[in-house]
Protein backbone atom coordinates (compact mmCIF):
# COMPACT_ATOMS: atom_id res chain seq x y z
CA UNK A 1 0.00 0.00 0.00
CA UNK A 2 2.96 2.35 0.95
CA UNK A 3 3.95 1.66 -2.49
CA UNK A 4 1.03 2.76 -4.26
CA UNK A 5 0.46 6.20 -2.25
CA UNK A 6 4.37 6.90 -2.85
CA UNK A 7 3.71 6.25 -6.58
CA UNK A 8 0.70 8.32 -6.77
CA UNK A 9 2.67 10.72 -5.40
CA UNK A 10 5.30 10.95 -8.32
CA UNK A 11 2.94 10.96 -10.38
CA UNK A 12 1.07 13.50 -9.54
CA UNK A 13 4.60 15.92 -9.56
CA UNK A 14 5.77 14.45 -12.89
CA UNK A 15 2.19 15.38 -14.38
CA UNK A 16 2.23 18.74 -12.56
CA UNK A 17 5.89 19.69 -14.17
CA UNK A 18 6.13 18.28 -16.96
CA UNK A 19 1.98 19.59 -18.25
CA UNK A 20 3.27 23.20 -16.86
CA UNK A 21 6.81 22.76 -18.56
CA UNK A 22 4.26 21.73 -21.98
CA UNK A 23 2.24 24.62 -21.75
CA UNK A 24 5.01 27.11 -20.94
CA UNK A 25 6.60 26.16 -23.95
CA UNK A 26 3.80 26.39 -26.19
CA UNK A 27 4.18 24.48 -29.10
CA UNK A 28 2.06 21.90 -30.17
CA UNK A 29 4.54 19.08 -31.19
CA UNK A 30 5.89 19.26 -27.57
CA UNK A 31 2.74 19.34 -25.90
CA UNK A 32 1.71 15.93 -28.05
CA UNK A 33 4.80 14.13 -26.77
CA UNK A 34 3.93 15.53 -23.38
CA UNK A 35 0.69 14.25 -23.41
CA UNK A 36 1.59 10.75 -24.76
CA UNK A 37 4.34 10.19 -22.22
CA UNK A 38 1.97 10.76 -19.23
CA UNK A 39 -0.46 8.79 -20.58
CA UNK A 40 1.66 5.87 -20.95
CA UNK A 41 3.04 6.39 -17.06
CA UNK A 42 -0.32 7.05 -15.75
CA UNK A 43 -1.12 3.06 -17.60
CA UNK A 44 2.01 1.69 -16.37
CA UNK A 45 1.44 3.38 -13.00
CA UNK A 46 -2.04 1.82 -12.76
CA UNK A 47 -0.92 -1.61 -13.93
CA UNK A 48 1.73 -2.31 -11.36
CA UNK A 49 -1.04 -0.89 -8.59
CA UNK A 50 -2.78 -3.72 -9.80
CA UNK A 51 0.06 -6.27 -9.92
CA UNK A 52 1.27 -4.83 -6.31
CA UNK A 53 -1.97 -5.22 -4.79
CA UNK A 54 -2.69 -8.98 -6.88
CA UNK A 55 0.39 -9.78 -4.73
CA UNK A 56 -0.26 -8.80 -1.61
CA UNK A 57 -3.83 -10.90 -1.75
CA UNK A 58 -1.55 -13.89 -2.56
CA UNK A 59 0.96 -12.69 0.11
CA UNK A 60 -2.34 -13.00 2.54
CA UNK A 61 -4.32 -15.94 1.41
CA UNK A 62 -0.90 -18.37 1.45
CA UNK A 63 -0.08 -17.81 4.41
CA UNK A 64 -0.52 -19.46 7.48
CA UNK A 65 -2.74 -17.45 10.32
Amino acid sequence: MDNIITGAIGVAIFLAFTLGLAESIGTVPFAVIVISVCIMLVIDFIQSAKEGLEEERQKKSSSPQ
